[in-house]
């Protein structure tokens, strides 16, 4: 493990980079959607264009050279909770498995430690993100010939030379710290890299995008946060933040900050999305927007049927939460398939790239990344059922008359330029990683 920030960028990085320069809780609600395939039940789409072939092949080429890093995956959250193994085939059932990741292309996949925000209430964030870790290290472990920990820009760059997937940590949630910045350095040590200061709850110290406001943005302790998060270099992920908490991040961080999986507000008006006064100030600060690409937040169609449908459902909801509260199961079965009898329309993966593409055009090609979301999500556009299909928006962004140059950015380039660049800050702030960081914590708030 190289657990030191002192990464020195590896060569052939520094010539790729020269050539390539709200829901209420999610898991909850995406399980009560239903499988990946739910979507299929919904209305129909228009056929895309005949596929031009000079062009799909030259998008295989750029896919197969470039760093493609994905900003979030939430199979974790499988694998911990029903045993699932990484190495058993599950098309149809989830988004993801090491043959799929394989196929995909992807040098470096940041795998979600989600700490629901039950914990934040009845305690164990922190023990809930180390069995969530756990995981990822065992798969790692059991499959050494397809997937390798990673934990710095060298790390992804030996991954892609040795044709393996880099398996890199991301916490979602930073109630999972339980307010100690010893905590976050030891997830450190443990090789997280980066951490969404909220989920759609507001913590002690920072406000969530679909929670009410306590701190007024980040209090004085969230700043602590970010300031040793860049001591530490470790990027801080502003997706899931209120408008307020990202734009203190801004003033307050040294280092690029990433949006994980986050999209565009202009083209979808959800609080998970990003409006673009925000996008031009994480432009300005170095970071990347990682596109999420579910439908309920990147089509305005579907999130508003959403909300609909909601709203409709919610009396019959009601009663099979009532009637099967003692069987969750059970009431997860029965939620799917009123959801099933109740589709909502699907997303065609031109709208996963009209947010690209308006990223792109607002903050500039240089600040924008793919933040998937797989398996924490039920459903995806057409033409992007899997991790496998990952190719389909290289494809789309050539054919939309994007460069090769541009388009490798966007991929993972972006994402590999910002990370250096976050350790180039630790390098420099920092020489330990507890001895001189702070052993500030906060006591929790009184629930």
């Amino acid at each position: 493990m190289n657990k030191s920030c002192r990464v020195i960028l590896p060569a052939g990085l520094i010539l790729f980079s020269l050539a390539a320069s709200a829901l209420p809780a999610r898991r909850s609600a995406a399980k009560a959607v239903g499988t990946p395939q739910t979507q299929a039940a919904s209305s129909q789409a228009a056929p895309p264009p005949a596929r031009d072939e000079r062009l799909w092949k030259k998008a295989q080429e750029i896919h197969r050279k470039a760093f493609v890093v994905d900003g979030h995956n939430d199979i974790t959250e499988i694998m911990a909770d029903t045993g699932y193994d990484l190495g058993t085939p599950s098309v149809g059932k989830y988004h993801t498995d090491l043959a799929r990741l394989g196929q995909s292309g992807i040098t470096g996949q940041f795998f979600s430690v989600y700490i629901d925000r039950k914990y934040a209430t009845s305690g164990g964030s922190a023990r809930r993100a180390l069995d969530l870790i756990d995981v990822i290290y065992r798969a790692a472990e059991k499959y050494p010939n397809q997937l390798t920990m990673a934990y710095s820009t060298a790390d992804i760059a030996r991954a892609k030379k040795q044709k393996k997937v880099g398996a890199l940590l991301g916490i979602e949630g930073g109630h999972a710290i339980e307010n100690s910045l010893p905590a976050l350095r030891n997830f450190y040590r443990l090789g997280v890299r980066y951490m969404t200061l909220t989920h759609n709850n507001t913590n002690d110290w920072a406000d969530s995008c679909c929670d009410e406001a306590k701190h007024n943005g980040l209090s004085d302790f969230g700043k602590e946060v970010v300031r040793e998060m860049n001591r530490l270099g470790m990027f801080v992920d502003v997706s899931h933040v209120s408008d307020k908490t990202m734009s203190d991040v801004l003033d307050v961080s040294t280092a690029p900050v990433i949006a994980s999986h986050s999209s565009a507000r202009a083209l979808a008006n959800h609080k998970r999305n990003i409006p673009d006064e925000l996008l031009r100030r994480i432009a300005k600060n170095g970071g990347v927007v990682m596109v999420n690409f579910y439908p309920a937040f990147i089509d305005e169609r579907v999130r508003v049927a959403g909300l609909e449908r909601d709203a409709r459902l919610k009396a019959q909801r009601d009663a099979l939460r009532e009637q099967f509260k003692n069987e969750p199961e059970r009431l997860e079965e029965e939620l799917k398939k009123l959801n099933a009898a109740n589709p909502l329309p699907v997303t065609p993966l031109s709208v996963l790239i009209d947010h690209l593409d308006h990223i792109a055009k607002v903050a500039g090609v240089e600040h924008v990344g793919l933040g998937s979301d797989f398996d924490g999500v039920p459903s995806l556009p057409v033409g992007m059922e899997d991790v496998a299909h990952l190719s389909n928006i290289t494809y789309e962004l050539l054919r939309r008359g994007y460069s090769e140059r541009d388009v490798m950015k966007i991929l993972g380039g972006n994402l590999m330029r910002a990370f250096a660049e976050v350790e180039r800050v630790a390098r420099v702030s920092t020489r330990t990683v507890s001895g001189e960081g702070s052993t500030l914590r906060l006591e929790p708030a009184k629930k």
